[in-house]
């Protein structure tokens, strides 16, 4: 009976949801996810699969296969399933079967659109693009909102590199009508006391203010509501214990990154994150956790000082810490996540490496900027400018799927105190690439640093510039 626990005595019902080599090994899986332990400690790559059974037998030995002996044959047979073709039978098979018969075509279109293409630029490897995409599609088929959020930042990213969204011919509005849809399921989402769907409802979240960020809209702070909606669901996943168990790693390792940064954007503040496994260079956001949690008191100083808090001990200690983590990082390999490294090449490793670094030096900047007050032409800040500069340049330039996507943070950082020759480089890099992603918010990026370097009157002060021209904007 549904509901109810194994009585103590009872027989321990067999699992069949292990993994595919396990099962092919007929070895026990734990079946944990992404990776088994065996496929772990075996360096094997972890896939799960459905078998799908006639009466508990396989589809040849089963009683429609049995009635079907003389009109089919296999022809094809592999480990991942079968293909039977007709024998001497006359059979009407439709041109199109409707993977998603819920959805439009012009939706379908942008749903295979997400997963090859748009997916592309959110993600610093093909490993992460492969992650995201197995954890995101399955449960937008279950949650509207999401599907909804996702079918809006494939249209983004189809009118910016292709001008057009296939089968609409207003894709601006078709794009806004898919976002108020998604909110006005993330609302019915919000309202139901169980948190049900927790891990969709903050998938969402995490794709309609990517939508936000990436449109380049400098008037528009919805991405900073979409933060705050994120910050309250966490703390109501940690009261209802769901995040206790297995947690999609991405999702997690996102908002904790957002939210650190959020905290150095202007004109605002988010709540600090959760410590947490400060330990490993995050495939998924480029730099590591340690240096995440970082920059998040780095933010919450620099908005204590706007509220007439000394910042002279805390800038010591922030530093401090910022000098003990390049000491560790920068001179022994990087520690990923398990499972993460077989997946890399030399170069990706190495490409990770030079981004971290920028990170580093990006926290250095704003440590020495905004806590101890130094001005622009100081040696240890046009030192970290360099820096930034020097390990952007050596990260091949790539349509995605590689640690360059993240690379606005630091260029905008460098770009608001470099000098001379070096505001050209960061001027080349920013338009470099937005040429490869589209990324509206890397060309506001520019356009922000352009009027900055312009405008005498600001006295170096980009807080001022920004309120001035209400421009609601975070370098992500």
């Amino acid at each position: 009976m549904a509901g109810r626990g194994i009585e103590p005595g009872s027989k321990k019902q067999r699992s069949y949801a292990g993994c595919s080599r396990c099962k092919r090994r007929r070895q026990k899986c734990d079946e944990k996810k992404p990776q088994c332990r065996r496929c772990f400690e075996a360096g094997s790559e972890c896939e799960y699969s459905v078998r799908l059974r006639w009466g508990g037998r396989t589809f040849d030995r089963s009683r429609f296969g049995h009635c079907l002996k003389g009109s089919v044959r296999k022809t094809a047979d592999s480990l991942d399933g079968f293909v039977y073709a007709a024998s001497g039978v006359s059979l009407t098979v439709p041109q199109e079967l409707p993977v998603f018969p819920s959805l439009s075509a012009t939706e379908t279109g942008l749903l295979y659109h997400y997963t090859e293409e748009a997916s592309r630029v959110t993600c610093c490897g093909s490993h992460v693009q492969k992650e995201l995409c197995q954890l995101i599609l399955p449960m937008a088929v279950e949650f509207p909102a999401l599907m909804n959020a996702t079918l809006a930042w494939a249209a983004m990213h189809s009118v910016a590199f292709r001008g057009q969204v296939n089968g609409t011919s207003d894709p601006v509005r078709f794009i806004v009508g898919l976002k108020a849809r998604s909110i006005e399921h993330l609302r019915q989402g919000l309202q139901k006391p169980d948190m049900e769907h927790c891990d969709a409802l903050l998938a969402t979240v995490r794709t309609l203010c990517q939508c936000e960020i990436h449109s380049g809209s400098d008037q528009s702070s919805a991405w900073r509501v979409h933060i705050k909606g994120a910050n309250a669901l966490m703390n109501a996943i940690d009261r209802s214990q769901r995040g206790k168990g297995a947690r999609p790693r991405l999702l997690y390792r996102w908002y904790a990154a957002i939210d650190s940064l959020a905290t150095l954007a202007t004109c605002g503040t988010t709540a600090m994150i959760e410590a947490g496994d400060r330990k490993h260079l995050d495939d998924y956001n480029g730099y590591s956790t340690e240096l995440s949690h970082a920059i998040g008191d780095i933010g919450t100083a620099v908005g204590a000082v706007s509220q007439g808090v000394s910042s002279s001990e805390q800038a010591d200690l922030l530093e401090g810490a910022i000098f003990t983590i390049m000491e560790r990082e920068n001179n022994l390999e990087p520690v990923f996540y398990p499972g993460v490294v077989e997946r890399l090449t030399p170069q990706a490793i190495r490409e990770y490496s030079l981004c971290n670094q920028a990170y580093q030096q990006t926290a250095l900047i704003y440590v020495r900027w905004q806590l101890r007050g130094l001005s622009r032409d100081a040696p240890n800040i046009q030192h970290s400018v360099k820096k930034i500069i020097e390990c952007a340049s050596a990260i091949t330039p790539s349509y995605g799927l590689s640690p360059a996507i993240v690379l606005t943070t630091p260029l905008f950082t460098a770009g608001c105190e470099a000098l001379g020759e070096d505001r050209e480089a960061i001027r080349r890099l920013l338009n470099q690439l937005y040429g490869l992603l589209k990324i509206r918010n890397i060309k506001l990026a520019l356009e922000i640093l352009e009027a900055f370097w312009a405008d005498e009157n600001t006295n170096g002060d980009l807080g001022t510039l920004l309120c001035q021209k209400n421009w609601n904007f975070i370098p992500y």
